[in-house]
C-alpha cells in the first residue's frame, strides 16, 4: 500500500506542473502569427499609453490612451482617448475572405474602414476614411510594425495621388 501512495504522489508530482499551466491562449503570440486567424489581434488586449509627436485636430492630442478589450462576438475593440478626441474601431476577422476588416469612426465625425489579410510583425491595412474637416473621402493606408509591449501605427492618407503622414504614433503597453 506504501508503494502505491508513493507511486500516485510521484504520478501526482509529475502531472500537476501541466494542470497548473496557463493555457497556450495565456502564453504571448510570437509576433509572425499577427493577424493569422481569429485570434490574431487577441495580444493587444489591454491598456497602452500612446505618443502622437506632431499632434494636430486631424491626428490627435500628443498623449492617446487605447483601451483594447475583445467582444462578445469575438472582435477587437480598439477605443483611443485624449484630451479632445475620441475615436473606436473594430479589428473584425472574417474567415471566408481570411482577413481582418477594421471600421473606424470619431466623436469629430471621421468615419472610415481598412482591410488587410497580411500577418506578421509589419501589416498594413488599406481603405478609405471621410474627413470632416475637408468634407472628402480619401485613401488611406496604417502601417503597424507589432512587438508584444509596443507597437508604432504610420497612418497616411492619399491626396492629389501623393501618399501623406497624417501620424505616427507609438504605443506601449500600461
Amino acid at each position: 500500500m506504501k508503494k502505491l501512495i508513493i507511486a500516485l504522489a510521484a504520478c501526482a508530482a509529475f502531472l500537476a506542473p501541466s494542470v497548473t499551466s496557463p493555457a497556450l491562449s495565456d502564453t504571448p503570440m510570437s509576433m509572425s502569427t499577427v493577424g493569422a486567424g481569429p485570434g490574431g489581434y487577441d495580444w493587444q488586449i489591454g491598456t497602452w499609453s500612446c505618443i502622437n509627436p506632431a499632434p494636430s485636430a486631424a491626428s490627435g492630442p500628443a498623449h492617446q490612451t487605447e483601451t483594447i478589450s475583445k467582444t462578445s462576438g469575438g472582435a477587437i475593440l480598439i477605443h483611443t482617448t485624449g484630451t479632445d478626441f475620441d475615436f473606436s474601431d473594430y479589428d473584425v476577422y472574417v474567415p471566408t475572405k481570411k482577413m481582418w476588416v477594421s471600421p473606424v469612426s470619431g466623436a469629430d465625425g471621421t468615419y472610415g474602414s481598412e482591410s488587410t489579410s497580411q500577418t506578421g510583425k509589419k501589416i498594413v491595412w488599406a481603405g478609405s476614411a471621410y474627413f470632416p474637416d475637408s468634407g472628402k473621402t480619401m485613401p488611406t493606408r496604417d502601417t503597424v510594425v507589432n512587438s508584444p509591449n509596443k507597437y508604432t501605427d504610420l497612418g497616411e492618407f492619399n491626396s492629389g495621388g501623393a501618399w501623406k503622414e497624417l501620424y505616427n504614433i507609438t504605443c506601449t503597453r500600461t
